[in-house]
This record gives C-alpha cells, sequence and structure tokens, in this order.
C-alpha cells in the first residue's frame, strides 16, 4: 500500500467493496463518461485511474478506445473481473501518487473523483505521476466536487474518507504549472442524485515545451542517487527563500540569481534542529544507522541544542519549545557570547557541508554552483523562477521524500517510520509564544485599537492576528502580528485581506509597527532586514508594507487563497 495514500479512505472501500461496486454498477453511466467522446480521439489508447469497479473502462471500450483501468482495491479489482470477463488484462494494481507504475504511455487519462482523496501534500506528486502515463499532447479529463455539505472540521465524511478541500481553479493553477493548458471545464449534478453534491471536470493537454525547469527539478527528486539527505534540505531552502525571502536573491546580469550561502545554512539549521533533537536517532546519511559515520554537522549542531536546553531550562531536547525559545532569542540579539561561539561553529559546519555536498554534486555543477567571491550559491534565472512558480508544492513533495530517506537509511531500526520523521520535519515554531510576545508589546500601546476597523480594543476583546495567515506561510514575524478584535479575527481566521482592506489599513498597520518597533527595536530590525534584505532606518515603512500588499496579492491570484473583505 502507498504509504502517503489515505489508509482510512482506502479501508473503507477495501472492507465495502461489494456495496460500492453494486451502487456504481447501478448507474446507467457515469457523469464523467459523457465527456469521453469530445475529450479523446476514436481508438486512443485511455488509462482510467481510479477505475473502482471497472464502470468508465468498459464505457470507453464501448465507444472504441483501448481502455485500461488502476485500482489500488483488489476487492474491487476482483469484483469488476468476475462481473465483466472482457476486463481481464485490463485492469492492474496502482494508485496516486508514487504506485501508478506503467510501462506504456497513453494518449489520455481519466482521473474522477479521486484527487479529493489524497491528502494535499501528495497532490503535487500526484499530478506529476498522472503527466508521466501520458505522450506528448495527450489528453487528461479530471473532476473534482465542486461542493458537498456532509464533509466534517477534518474533512471527512460519515464514512472516514478523506475529501480533501482543491477548487478547479486551484487545479488549474497547479496543472498549469506542470506544463498542461486547461481546454475546457464543465460543472455537472452528481450522477448518484446527491442533491448536497455537484462536479466540476476539467479537460487538460498535456504541452511539450513548458515544463523542462521542473524535470530537472524533478529528476533530483526522483532519479539522483541520495546518500544523505543534503540535496532534498538545498532544495528546500530554495522553495522557501523563493516563497518568503524572495529580497535575500540578487539578480545577476549572468543570467544568474545569488543567494546567500549563509542564508541557506540558518535554514539548514531549522531544518536539521528537530530531527538531531529527536529523542531516537533518525538517520540523515546511509551510514549513520550503523554508527559507522555521521552528517559534518551533528556534533555541533547537538551541542548547541544541549547549551540551548540549560540556558531555557527546558529538560527535553526535543521540545518544540526549545527550538522557538533559542530562535526568539538569537533575533533579540540576547544570546549569550558563548551561544553565539557555538552559534557561528555550528553555521560554520553547516555551510561547508552545503558548499562540498550538494552544490559540488548537483547535476556535474549544472544546476547551482558556488560563487566563492560573493560566498553565495548562485541558481539559473530559469531555474529560478520555477522555484518560485512551483515552489509551495515542490516543498511538500521534497519533505515526503526526505521523510522516505531517512526510513530507507534507518531500515532496520525498529523505532523509525514516516510519520515519526514528518512530524519533526513538519515542526513549526510554536506560534502562541511569539503571539505572547506581539500581545505584550500591542498592550502597552494606549491607542490600542483594532489594525482592520480602528475600534478600540481592550485587553478582553484583543486578538494577535497573522496578517498573512499562518497557515499559508508559517512566519511569525512581529511584523506579521498585528492587533484585532477577537469579532474581526474571527471572520477573518485564514483568508488574506483584500488589496482594498490594506490600503484602507495603511496607517493603522505602519503606526502598530512603528509602536513594536519602539518596544522591540533588535527583534524587529532582524525580521524585517530578512523580509526586506536590508533595513534603512529612515525609510522602512513603504516597502515593508508594499511587501505585506504583494504577498497578500500573491496568496489570492496565484495560490487561490480566500479574499476577506471587511
Amino acid at each position: 500500500m502507498n504509504a502517503f495514500v489515505d489508509r482510512d479512505t482506502l479501508s473503507y472501500y477495501t472492507n465495502n467493496a461489494e456495496d460500492v461496486f453494486d451502487r456504481y454498477e447501478s448507474l446507467v453511466e457515469s457523469g464523467i463518461a459523457g465527456f469521453f467522446p469530445s475529450s479523446f480521439l476514436k481508438g486512443s489508447k485511455i488509462l482510467d485511474v481510479g477505475a473502482g469497479s471497472g464502470r468508465d473502462v468498459r464505457k470507453l471500450l464501448e465507444l472504441g478506445f483501448d481502455a485500461y483501468g488502476a485500482e489500488p482495491v483488489k476487492e474491487l479489482r476482483d469484483l469488476a473481473i468476475a462481473k465483466h470477463p472482457e476486463l481481464e488484462n485490463r485492469l492492474f494494481s496502482g494508485s496516486l501518487p508514487d504506485n501508478l507504475i506503467s510501462y506504456q504511455k497513453y494518449d489520455g487519462v481519466v482521473c474522477s473523483a479521486v484527487l479529493m482523496h489524497l491528502p494535499p501534500n501528495v497532490l503535487f506528486d500526484a499530478i506529476l505521476a498522472l503527466r508521466d502515463v501520458l505522450t506528448t499532447q495527450g489528453r487528461l479529463l479530471i473532476s473534482v466536487p465542486l461542493q458537498r455539505n456532509d464533509i466534517d472540521a477534518g474533512n471527512r465524511d460519515q464514512h472516514g474518507r478523506l475529501f480533501s478541500p482543491i477548487t478547479a481553479n486551484q487545479l488549474k493553477l497547479l496543472c498549469k504549472r506542470l506544463a498542461f493548458d486547461c481546454i475546457e471545464e464543465h460543472t455537472t449534478d452528481d450522477a448518484l442524485g446527491r442533491k448536497d453534491t455537484a462536479w466540476h471536470t476539467l479537460l487538460f493537454v498535456r504541452k511539450s515545451a513548458a515544463g523542462k525547469p521542473l524535470d530537472r527539478i524533478e529528476s533530483v527528486l526522483r532519479n539522483d542517487k541520495k546518500v544523505a539527505s543534503y540535496k532534498l534540505a538545498l532544495l528546500r531552502a530554495f522553495c522557501d527563500i523563493a516563497e518568503q525571502d524572495d529580497h535575500a536573491v540578487a539578480w545577476n546580469p549572468s543570467g544568474n540569481i545569488a543567494i546567500p550561502t549563509k542564508r541557506i545554512a540558518e535554514l539548514w539549521l531549522i531544518y536539521y534542529w528537530p530531527l538531531v533533537s529527536a529523542s531516537q536517532l533518525i538517520p540523515q546519511h546511509n551510514a549513520e544507522a550503523t554508527g559507522s559515520s555521521v552528517i559534518a554537522f551533528r556534533k555541533p549542531l547537538y551541542e548547541l541544542i544541549v547549551e540551548s536546553a540549560e540556558e531555557f531550562q527546558i529538560n527535553d531536547l526535543s521540545d518544540t519549545q526549545l527550538l522557538s525559545a533559542f530562535m526568539l532569542a538569537w533575533k533579540k540579539g540576547v544570546l549569550s557570547e558563548e551561544m553565539l561561539k557555538r552559534l557561528k561553529t555550528t553555521l560554520s559546519k553547516i555551510r561547508n557541508a552545503i558548499i562540498t555536498g550538494p552544490v559540488k554534486f548537483a547535476s556535474s555543477g549544472e544546476m547551482f554552483s558556488h560563487n566563492k567571491t560573493n560566498d553565495t550559491i548562485e541558481v539559473e534565472a530559469e531555474l529560478w523562477l520555477e522555484f518560485c512558480l512551483t515552489g509551495y508544492w515542490v516543498r511538500d513533495s521534497l519533505i515526503l521524500r526526505w521523510a522516505e530517506l531517512c526510513c530507507r537509511f534507518g531500515l532496520r531500526l525498529p523505532h523509525l517510520n514516516i510519520g515519526i520523521v514528518m512530524e519533526r520535519l513538519l515542526q513549526k515554531p510554536e506560534i502562541e509564544r511569539e503571539q505572547a510576545l506581539a500581545r505584550k508589546i500591542y498592550l502597552q500601546n494606549p491607542n490600542l485599537a483594532c489594525v482592520w476597523t480602528g475600534t478600540e480594543l481592550t485587553s478582553s476583546v484583543f486578538d494577535v492576528d497573522h496578517a498573512l495567515p499562518f497557515s499559508l506561510w508559517y512566519n511569525n514575524d512581529l511584523w506579521n502580528l498585528l492587533p484585532a478584535s477577537k469579532k474581526v479575527n474571527n471572520q477573518k481566521r485564514d483568508a488574506i485581506p483584500a488589496s482594498s482592506v490594506f490600503l484602507e489599513s495603511r496607517d493603522r498597520i505602519i503606526d502598530n509597527w512603528q509602536f513594536a518597533f519602539s518596544v522591540e527595536p533588535e527583534l524587529f530590525k532582524f525580521e524585517v532586514q530578512r523580509t526586506l534584505g536590508e533595513f534603512n532606518r529612515d525609510f522602512w515603512e513603504k516597502p515593508l508594507f508594499d511587501h505585506l500588499k504583494r504577498k497578500a496579492e500573491v496568496a489570492i491570484f496565484q495560490r487561490g487563497a480566500r479574499e476577506w473583505f471587511i
């Protein structure tokens, strides 16, 4: 079974195969079948992914297509072949994202009512897998639920099946980034007659000219021999910098972009801290599980973690609060001299590992290289644009592969599994710690008011609001934490303020920034400098506001985030 397919969903279909089979067999035709004749050329070889009862494969055969089906549930495949012998040798085991094994290409792929059953972080890989089995100019026909009113807060129905929300616009954007053009889309009622359900069907064509830079990223993910997690960590840093720290990037006349090696090293420290501090070994090198070798910076990083635990009086090294406490002290400039010395040593070791490892051996030096003069990592501009456009999706894929790699390194370690590694890789800073600091700062403001409405606030009706939602950016910088009324904050939640809202609130936003800067100058300066690439004491408000507003627009128009109006 695929490690990343939702187990509860597969269990439902496995345990209820006969009922599911009978329910879908009772239909004269599926909702998507009406689009087959206009979507594919007659006689084309078509693959139905998530074939279920084989109903759509049979319909495709009836229409003159050379049809096959991939279905992960053995019980459904067996029933389909037993009831319909013509499906013998036309159904095989396969699932998204990375168990869709096929030694042949198809002219068309049908993927109906499948993507919503996948966790959101594997959607990128799922579309890649569908693309991989298609010929150039091949057609991809996808259907996703437009609406469902029977899903709980955990995105599951009454049977425990996962129904991850994915809008048509989200899907179009992702497919566009992966070299697909959407050429048709339709909205239809539910074939089972459920009044609370409608479907959006989209037809894509795979293009040949696009996606080349992404193919190179993908080659690292899938094909490069990996003896350590370094290369995945480097690509993850590229994704994070492209999305959050784009001002750290210098565009060179040579056609490359340059990132300070120090900035990448700082991100590595954050990535590897939870892995190194884990109570049991999570190997990052193919020899670490046996003890014959360790990654170059494990010892100094571990010593930094131990010293931090003593400094902040946190006994458990794996406590998620430890990294947050360290990062906050670092940004505020209150680390002891001994801690700063230890940090400098650790970052130096990480820097050397970056340069002598993944940068040196990356695709024969063609993808990125080290500039000794400026101590920067240079990346081709075309490749960097791909990170800017697809980094949000690529990062999820990287983290999944990183977890897989750790488990492969520690194959004989009984305590190790994907879930444990993913928990450490996805460890985020403690939101409450920095929110509490922001709250403490703003409560000192005699003119405390809701940043979005201007309404006067008291401690009892006061929330600290992420202007750019944490669920999208994981950004706890003080400039992104603003005072808001509880009522307004509940209305906004994970939505993005519209451009008009930002403009109306501009003066209040800047007033709060200036107050926060007056109370915590070192912390505020550290975070703004990291964001903008510099901190000009006489002119930082406008560039920072422009940055905030631009990031909001990117979230709305590029990532399909919900727009919020007061």
